[in-house]
């Protein structure tokens, strides 16, 4: 049977486009039900050593691969339609894979409707009112111990909840949050964020400058939750 060959021309690194070019024929031969790219080529934001994110779909499920080639790590996911349609219904950080692939392989179109579904459960996303709660009972607490710690104190708070500062910034965009992988691409283009560069100053600043930012964010974030 002669297949196709999906337009890889959206990929900006020729050593991605050999390589998911081989992925693909090989999957193909192999029999896939469909094929889908994830990750940072799919979105255009691969470095040129960034690993290819291939999620295939079989009639019974496979094992998790992951190898090695020319030093570009190759992960694949086997699952079935149904597991996928499982994970757009579950929703949160699913979504975003289903958005941001890319269908290389999709007979039966039913990839490209879990695609919609997954475009329309991110879009139509609110986030819990008890997360709300728990958010800014957690910030709160969090301000409250940073009052008369130590700097190492202070300095071990700041490094440990920062994660919980990115979840609250999703939680007032009422988007939930990403993959980890992901959440660097995602916070900057926030809608509803605090103003100037706070994101840098609380990565890349002084201690005290990180201090001081966390807790200009975190009761930015309160008064909005």
């Amino acid at each position: 049977m002669t297949f196709r060959m999906p337009d890889l021309s959206f990929v900006q690194h020729g050593v991605h486009r050999r390589l998911l070019a081989e992925e693909v024929a090989r999957a193909l031969e192999a029999g896939a039900l469909g094929l889908m790219l994830c990750g940072s080529v799919a979105r255009g934001t691969a470095r040129p050593t960034s690993d290819l994110d291939l999620r295939l779909y079989w009639p019974e499920a496979r094992p998790f691969e992951a190898e090695e080639h020319g030093g570009i790590l190759i992960e694949r996911r086997g699952h079935t339609l149904t597991r996928g349609r499982e994970q757009v219904e579950a929703g949160r950080a699913e979504l975003y894979a289903w958005v941001e692939g890319r269908l290389l392989h999709d007979p039966s179109g039913e990839l490209a409707r879990l695609q919609r579904e997954a475009e329309e459960r991110l879009a139509a996303y609110r986030t819990p009112p008890e997360e709300r709660h728990a958010l800014r009972y957690w910030l709160s607490t969090v301000l409250y111990k940073l009052e008369g710690a130590s700097q190492e104190q202070m300095a071990f708070l700041v490094h440990t909840n920062t994660w919980k500062l990115a979840e609250a910034l999703c939680a007032v965009n009422d988007c939930p949050i990403p993959p980890a992988t992901l959440l660097w691409e995602t916070l900057p283009g926030l809608s509803w964020q605090p103003e100037g560069d706070w994101l840098c100053r609380l990565l890349l600043g002084e201690a005290e400058v990180r201090q001081a930012t966390f807790g200009e964010v975190a009761a930015w974030l309160l008064c909005r939750l």
